[in-house]
């Protein structure tokens, strides 16, 4: 929640060459998730290399995500607790480790359980908030 009491931020590249200003608006628009802000990551953590205007950053799409949580298969094999009860959605019965991240994880919104659609009250007793 750090990174929110700033009026902006600075970030720099991996390079240390261009500086990025991040404003605090562009940060209410696009919050950083308390787990990934408690670990100080910043915006260029997961945009860098996408040049020096944020109102142009892309998503990172799966590539991005696998960079720090490891393979699907890997986060699969974490989570497989959850395949005693059928509820893995890492490993789906309906589609394996094939989901893209972004199908239930959202970094700058309300992440979405693509569960629920179905599942509905199933849900609840297999897993809690999606992160």
């Amino acid at each position: 929640m750090f990174l929110f009491a700033c009026l902006s931020q600075i970030c720099a590249t991996d390079q240390n060459t261009t500086k990025i200003q991040i404003s605090k608006e562009m940060m209410d628009k696009h919050p950083i998730k308390p787990h990934h802000a408690n670990i100080s990551l910043t915006c260029i953590n997961c945009h860098q290399g996408q040049g020096d205007d944020p109102e142009k950053f892309k998503a990172i799409g799966d590539k991005g995500c696998i960079s720090c949580h490891g393979d699907k298969k890997r986060i699969a094999k974490r989570l497989e607790y959850m395949d005693m009860l059928k509820a893995n959605p890492h490993n789906s019965v309906h589609d394996g480790p094939t989901l893209y991240c972004d199908e239930c994880h959202n970094e700058h919104k309300k992440s979405t359980n693509m569960c629920l659609e179905c599942h509905e009250s199933e849900v609840k007793h297999w897993m809690g908030v999606t992160p």
